[in-house]
């Protein structure tokens, strides 16, 4: 059973990364002799146009989404660190293009060497990319339960005490969700996941509840609440007392429409058997959200990152050595 929730995972990240792959590679043909003249490199030496067709998709990507957002800052109804990196990435990735494009018109080694400098950063663009198209396969290719004995509504930022934005619409599908299953399952219940943040004034799962039943009209008496997670991962493994058990299944779990991938891959790490459901998500905000899942992705695998970034730096330091 692990091992199939496994796959309903690993199935749209390995189509993704074919996908990011071939159209890198297609790139890197198209641009194999232009780069050769650009970067004074002899045709023949492919890498040279792999490493510019990585840069393109990286820059295009990951530097595109991370600058939208730069833009959309002032739509937020909360800025918060993460969102002032992610647009600080967005500015240095565009900086950083500029840069290898101005330094191929005086000096063309320099060029190749600010590219294998920023080989970590075009490897993780291809990474986003590929992170990018898994999550929209996976909500292309999404099943949905009929009839869902309980529904988890996972947290996101208050607006003040009330729910922002992207809660009450994670909130209203669950609702939706929750009401549709009630002709065949009267018993179906509601979770609410997440707690006070320290910029907030009250746990999220409570002001969830609140919205459900001021605004919804869902009764107190179907709404369980979890209120100490401050994380994904701790809204489904703290949540796990409430959506296991008899008349619990199937499970349905709601969260934003760029979240769902990633807590499909939590739900099973956690052994917990579920469908997650992506409620719609405003589409200006989606490149920067889809950015900090990376971000998201990259944290939870600190070690390995950090490790794949000294391996492409020795990488990149090794081949520079080797340059006439």
């Amino acid at each position: 059973m692990r091992a199939s929730r496994r796959m309903r995972v690993l199935r749209p990240a390995l189509w993704a990364t074919a996908i990011v792959v071939a159209f890198t590679a297609l790139l890197t043909r198209a641009l194999r002799r232009p780069v050769a003249v650009w970067l004074e490199t002899p045709v023949e030496h492919g890498g040279w146009a792999l490493l510019v067709a990585s840069a393109v998709v990286a820059t295009v990507g990951l530097g595109g989404a991370s600058l939208w957002h730069a833009f959309v800052l002032t739509r937020l109804v909360r800025v918060r660190r993460v969102d002032l990196l992610i647009a600080a990435l967005g500015v240095g990735v565009l900086a950083l293009a500029l840069a290898i494009a101005a330094a191929a018109a005086i000096d063309a080694a320099a060029a190749r060497a600010m590219l294998l400098l920023a080989l970590p950063l075009w490897a993780a663009g291809i990474a986003s990319a590929s992170l990018a198209m898994a999550i929209f396969i996976h909500l292309r290719r999404g099943r949905m339960p009929a009839t869902p004995g309980t529904v988890l509504i996972l947290g996101a930022g208050l607006r003040g005490r009330e729910v922002g934005p992207l809660l009450r619409r994670r909130v209203e599908r669950g609702a939706e969700l929750w009401r549709r299953s009630l002709e065949h399952r009267p018993d179906a219940r509601i979770v609410v996941s997440g707690g006070q943040g320290p910029d907030e004034e009250r746990t999220e799962a409570s002001a969830m509840a609140e919205h459900l039943v001021r605004h919804l009209r869902v009764p107190a008496t179907a709404i369980d609440l979890e209120e100490a997670s401050t994380t994904t991962r701790e809204n489904l493994e703290r949540s796990r007392e409430f959506v296991i058990g008899p008349g619990r299944a199937p499970l349905a779990v709601v969260t934003s429409e760029y979240h769902a991938f990633r807590t499909a891959g939590l739900l099973a790490k956690v052994g917990i058997d579920g469908v997650v459901v992506g409620a719609w998500t405003r589409r200006s905000y989606l490149p920067g959200a889809v950015v900090r899942e990376a971000l998201a992705v990259a944290a939870e695998h600190r070690w390995w990152s950090a490790g794949l970034a000294a391996a492409l730096w020795s990488l990149a330091a090794w081949l520079l050595l080797q340059q006439p």
